[in-house]
């Protein structure tokens, strides 16, 4: 009996061993060889299907970008494509350019001897800044001071295409606007054009995500067969590890908080809410199995049924009652609590139920 306390402790983290856990991991893995990097040019943002990327430390600007940046201009023939500046022009090559996304890209450090520019990467914002004048030049550096004053890594969102909880629809981050020591606002473009100013004061953490984070659960999660766990999951529509499929995730279009579809068994489709937090799928992995709790943890049909209906019944072990109501309020030597309901334990089955 004395061992109860811990037992229970010890199968609450053992439960998690039916999670696909390695999903980070699989993740470093898998990093991409390009990193694609937001385009200011005089300070402003370059809105456009085609980003800059970085590769191997180097930065690579999109052809179709370049011709919109001050002093160059870009031409194709049948020899080739010819990019020329205020100093020179030049021929692409396997020397100076790069193929991505069947987009012709052409290296910086070589836009940088043919035209009259200047920029820097900045890591903090994943962004190139480009400016040919003093003017573009003080206001790149403003934002990139502004950007140095951003809390945690919150500069990273600068200049991607981001959803926001509480905010239909996608919005750009177009720039960071330093309001004092303390205080930055950033300046958004919603789909239809129009701008707005983000208040970083009553930004609340987590409730900005990106595309990338949406296609990194639809990577992993898409397509899997999956249990719901009803304990985790609020006013939840589904019966106790009802067997169902992750069809997708999507930004809602009328909240824009970030969703997880669930397909039942009979084609319907639920959408669930994943609330803000740092790790989407930590959430996806407390509420879901992927693996067959009752063939798992070799579950009688009798005890099955009744964690299905979620009921505790004399003679469940302690992972049955966890898979039927969840996880305790309190653990104690000999029995738990949930709520008002004590459950007592002999020889780590349950031996009987007390309502108080």
């Amino acid at each position: 009996m004395k061992k109860l306390a811990l037992l229970l402790t010890t199968l609450l983290l053992a439960l998690g061993l039916v999670y696909p856990g390695g999903a980070g991991q699989a993740a470093a893995a898998a990093a991409p060889v390009y990193t694609e990097i937001a385009t200011f040019v005089e300070g402003n943002l370059l809105i456009s299907p085609a980003k800059s990327v970085l590769v191997n430390g180097s930065a690579y600007v999109p052809v179709k970008l370049a011709g919109q940046i001050p002093g160059f201009t870009v031409a194709a023939d049948a020899t080739g494509v010819t990019l020329t500046g205020s100093k020179g022009s030049t021929k692409l090559n396997k020397d100076n350019s790069i193929l991505y996304k069947n987009t012709n890209y052409v290296a910086f450090k070589t836009m940088l001897k043919l035209g009259a520019i200047d920029g820097k990467y900045a890591s903090s914002a994943i962004s190139l800044f480009i400016w040919s004048t003093e003017d573009g030049k003080n206001k790149s550096n403003s934002m990139l001071y502004a950007i140095s004053k951003l809390p945690g890594t919150m500069g990273i969102v600068l200049g991607k295409k981001v959803y926001l909880y509480g905010h239909p629809g996608s919005h750009w981050v177009k720039s960071v606007q330093y309001v004092d020591d303390y205080n930055q606002n950033f300046v958004m473009q919603n789909e239809a054009g129009t701008e707005w100013v983000l208040d970083l004061n009553d930004f609340v953490d987590n409730t900005m995500y990106t595309m990338e984070s949406i296609d990194y659960l639809k990577y992993y999660y898409n397509g899997l067969t999956v249990w719901t766990r009803n304990a985790m999951i609020t006013d939840s529509p589904f019966k106790n590890f009802e067997k169902a499929t992750i069809a997708n995730f999507r930004s809602n279009p009328a909240s824009g908080n970030l969703e997880m579809i669930i397909r039942r068994a009979n084609g319907q489709e639920v959408a669930l809410e994943i609330e803000p937090r740092d790790d989407y799928s930590e959430y996806v992995e407390d509420i879901l199995f992927f693996k067959n709790p009752q063939t798992t943890f070799k579950i009688s049909d009798k005890m099955w049924s009744a964690i299905r209906e979620e009921r505790a019944v004399s003679g469940m072990t302690i992972t049955e009652l966890l898979l039927s109501w969840g996880d305790p309020d309190n653990i104690y030597d000999g029995y738990v609590v949930y709520g008002n309901q004590y459950v007592y334990f002999i020889n780590d089955k349950v031996f009987s139920i007390v309502n108080l």
